[in-house]
């Protein structure tokens, strides 16, 4: 009956998701098009050519790498054509780790990039930046010269490819172009964000969360080194070599939590080797910043080292995961081999893509993949953490259980004695023993289900005058144990007397033979074991007994 429950509840759920996504196709397909923000505006590729002082023959085709005096300093020209004012007012190209300076008719127009003396501690990197430049009318035959310096040699004399459009349409052309890999680094963040959160959640519950730390560093590192691929920092910053510097560092630092991850991976064979990978990682990056400050290496110059070590933590690490599932039978694991496998696909498909016009930047692909490998370890984290809290909610409640006696609610011997282990002498506490009178009597008269009942009458009375002053135990068939916070004498007295009242009004109706004998003892710093106190409290409680079989004859007798 369960089973065919449970799969019409699935049912019931596919057919409502089916209604969804029609819905949401017959809207898309429905829906009017409306004229958007680039439909009157385009971005073209400037057909020029361009002359250099040290080549005899110009250059059409960009990006291309044009020579460069001693200084690593190349300048080109071109001369602005009457046609350009067709297609818009502005100028826009990339600046690949370069100072560029313009000139319109021998006039400085624009100059952007370079490292001043008081920055060169932090490199000597110009960063990567767009340039864009606005032709103000009159500006046709005019001589338009580009010079750029960069102190790197694979970048010295690069321009790369010119475009013409109106300001708007150029922005909007980068937006669409790179948009991809922004939002990929926002969601990356938003993402991290909540890791953190889950992380804060578990220490305030005092349960162990390091995985969300480690993931939630993890994110927040990838999605800053992201935001400094996309190429669009320029929309929110102008502070580029800061953000070069950061994403530099974010880099190298985003194996380390990634590493402490899969160190924590249940049974792996070689956390040995990600924790040296680590230590390894982490000193090779403090060399780089002594370097850089220093001014013996700048990162940049450092950048194709710093790929090869990443590439082989890269390469290496997922060989060793996939060797402990497959070759050791670690299955344990197979939530990250999933992870992983789909990150490979991606980066496959990437280098796939890209086979032929190798690029500096992060692709597309490769972003997605390493969101999806995110998300898949986020999602697997959560959902094995939400399985360890349930568990140890349950072990918690059946632990619970089995502390309590089943038919009065009191807790019972076991939780006695565990407390009774960790009891330490010089305590101000207050032992009350209590025992019911004449049960076996009223079991052979009444029956053992009245005499049940007599006994849960007993432990509930018990419970409303002493529950919340301390802990109610059923040590045994008809004896009762409080033991709380020391109570004044007078204090207890009253009590006693409201305690044994509630007894003969609960079992006015079962039989006159019910009621209470108890006798109280106070620990002392004397005492040296629980059992001197439990004995003084035990000898009371049988001088109560005595005394009232001594005072009320009569009634006991009737």
């Amino acid at each position: 009956m369960s089973g065919m429950k449970k799969r019409k509840f699935h049912i019931e759920v596919w057919i409502f998701l089916l209604v969804i996504c029609c819905f949401v196709l017959l809207s898309w397909n429905r829906s009017p098009r409306e004229t958007s923000f680039m439909d009157e505006e385009e971005v073209y590729e400037l057909d020029t050519v361009w002359y250099s002082d040290r080549q005899e023959e110009g250059i059409s085709s960009l990006p291309a790498s044009f020579a460069c005096d001693e200084n690593g300093t190349a300048t080109v020209y071109t001369t602005v054509s009457d046609n350009w004012a067709e297609y818009g007012n502005t100028l826009c190209f990339r600046a690949s780790q370069e100072k560029v300076r313009i000139w319109l008719d021998g006039n400085l127009v624009l100059e952007q990039g370079g490292v001043d003396s008081d920055t060169r501690m932090f490199g000597k990197s110009p960063s990567s930046s767009w340039v864009m430049l606005r032709l103000d009318p009159g500006s046709e035959g005019k001589e338009l010269r580009i010079e750029l310096s960069s102190p790197y040699e694979e970048y010295q004399g690069l321009l790369n490819q010119v475009y013409i459009g109106t300001k708007t349409a150029l922005l909007f052309f980068i937006l669409r172009t790179y948009g991809v890999g922004f939002a990929t680094a926002l969601l990356l963040l938003v993402i991290s964000v909540v890791m953190l959160l889950f992380h804060v959640l578990y220490l305030v519950r005092k349960v162990p969360g390091n995985q969300f730390f480690l993931l939630g560093l993890f994110g927040m590192l990838t999605g800053i080194w992201m935001l400094g691929e996309s190429y669009m920092l320029q929309f929110f910053t102008d502070k580029l070599m800061w953000w070069y510097n950061v994403t530099f560092l974010s880099l190298h630092l985003l194996p380390l939590p990634l590493l402490r991850l899969v160190e924590n991976l249940p049974d792996f064979t070689y956390r040995k080797v990600c924790q040296y990978s680590r230590f390894f990682q982490m000193g090779y990056l403090c060399v780089l910043i002594v370097l850089q400050t220093t001014g013996i290496r700048d990162f940049m110059q450092m950048l194709n080292l710093s790929l090869v070590m990443l590439l082989l933590l890269c390469v290496g690490i997922p060989i060793l995961i996939y060797w402990d599932y497959l070759h050791n039978k670690n299955k344990k694991i197979s939530s990250m081999v999933i992870a992983l496998t789909v990150l490979c696909v991606f980066a496959c498909v990437e280098l796939a893509y890209d086979l032929v016009n190798i690029r500096r930047q992060v692709g597309s692909f490769l972003q997605v993949g390493v969101l999806a490998f995110y998300i898949l370890v986020c999602y697997f984290t959560i959902r094995r953490a939400i399985n360890l809290y349930v568990q140890g909610m349950e072990s918690a409640y059946y632990k619970k259980l089995s502390y309590l006696d089943q038919m009065t609610g009191c807790r019972n011997r076991r939780a006695f004695m565990e407390r009774e282990n960790a009891w330490a002498p010089g305590q101000e506490e207050v032992f009350l023993m209590a025992d019911l009178n004449d049960l076996k009597k009223v079991n052979d008269l009444l029956g053992h289900h009245t005499g049940d009942i007599y006994i849960c009458n007993c432990a509930d009375a018990l419970m409303e005058v002493f529950g919340d002053k301390g802990t109610c135990y059923r040590m045994g068939g008809d004896e009762f144990l409080f033991w709380g916070n020391a109570i004044p004498a007078g204090r207890l007295t009253d009590l006693e007397a409201e305690f044994r009242s509630r007894v003969m009004e609960k079992c006015r109706e079962i039989s006159p033979l019910c009621s209470i004998s108890m006798g109280h003892a106070f620990a002392t710093a004397k005492d040296r074991s629980l059992a001197e106190v439990l004995k003084r409290a035990d000898e009371n409680m049988y001088a109560d007994k005595r005394s009232m079989k001594k005072g009320t004859p009569g009634d006991k007798e009737s």
